[in-house]
């Protein structure tokens, strides 16, 4: 991989980790559907010898869990940082962190899935987010090979893509934002939008297997980068408030953010494309050798 390409890797996975980060921070995260869910909690209380309606009664317990969730959010901007420094010669801490929250984001994944009801579109549409950081510590392995980067790098795409559109045809129930993003930002009638929705949904869910078809993979690619980075802005572009700049930024900037490697990952796949020696770059190469 040549160094635009690890760069954009990096920064990818940077973004995700810096998002969650602020998240844990500012934002609640739903550790409590875990915490608070009486049948697999009570077997543990009990263990420990603390009664269940001691522990969702006292106050200290929302606390405590408060804490948790902020020191999660500690772990998640230091290793954010080592990203950045990540190499083939780090120190082994230094990947055992990146492994540790690495492993962390399949549990986090599945809490918002557990939220969503167990929707599997939920989980699989954060690929990219679960993918990236596994492909960051990939290639600096031993046994780095960049066909076999390649592919897992265009399924990580096209499933994330995929999972977006079978929402936007309404496979699964067409989230609210999705439409209230669109009629914001385009000025369409609710109709229109859902009729917008439908139609970007198809494309999204050709993309897993155009990205395989050699003579249209950049092009494919170069599209997933556009609607990639459009769908990331689109949460602060639609919610954005002149009169409370910073308000909108706080809320939506972090939901930016963590997408932003919708973007970046097809980006990569554009980078590592082999570059085709056509004609006219023959033609080029004369002109000004």
């Amino acid at each position: 991989m040549n160094s635009k390409s690890i760069f954009v890797l990096k920064l990818s996975v940077f973004t995700i980790f810096l998002a969650r980060a602020y998240q844990h921070f500012f934002w609640d995260m739903p550790y409590r559907a875990i915490l608070w869910y009486e049948d697999l909690m009570r077997p543990v209380l009990n263990w420990f010898q603390i009664d269940w309606e001691d522990f969702v009664s006292d106050t200290t317990t929302d606390t405590n869990i408060q804490f948790i969730i902020k020191s999660i959010g500690v772990l998640y901007f230091i290793v954010s940082i080592l990203v950045l420094f990540y190499h083939q010669n780090s120190k082994k801490w230094h990947k055992g962190m990146i492994i540790g929250i690495t492993v962390w984001q399949f549990f986090v994944v599945f809490l918002f899935t557990k939220e969503s009801f167990f929707q599997l579109g939920q989980y699989f549409e954060h690929s990219l987010q679960l993918g990236l950081p596994i492909l960051l510590l990939y290639i600096y392995s031993n046994s780095f090979s960049l066909p076999k980067a390649l592919v897992f790098l265009k399924v990580l795409i096209g499933i994330t893509f995929l999972c977006h559109g079978l929402y936007a045809l309404g496979f699964y129930p067409v989230p609210g934002n999705f439409i209230d993003m669109t009629i914001s930002i385009l000025g369409f009638s609710e109709a229109h939008a859902r009729t917008f929705l439908w139609i970007a949904g198809v494309i999204d869910l050709f993309i897993l297997p155009l990205l395989f078809i050699r003579k249209i993979t950049k092009i494919t690619a170069i599209y997933a980068v556009f609607w990639g980075f459009l769908t990331a802005f689109a949460r602060i572009v639609a919610n954005f408030s002149i009169d409370f700049p910073f308000d909108t930024m706080h809320q939506y900037g972090f939901e930016t953010i963590v997408r932003l490697c919708h973007g970046l990952g097809p980006l990569l796949i554009v980078l590592l494309l082999p570059k085709k020696n056509n004609v006219l770059e023959k033609v080029r190469q004369q002109l000004f050798l």
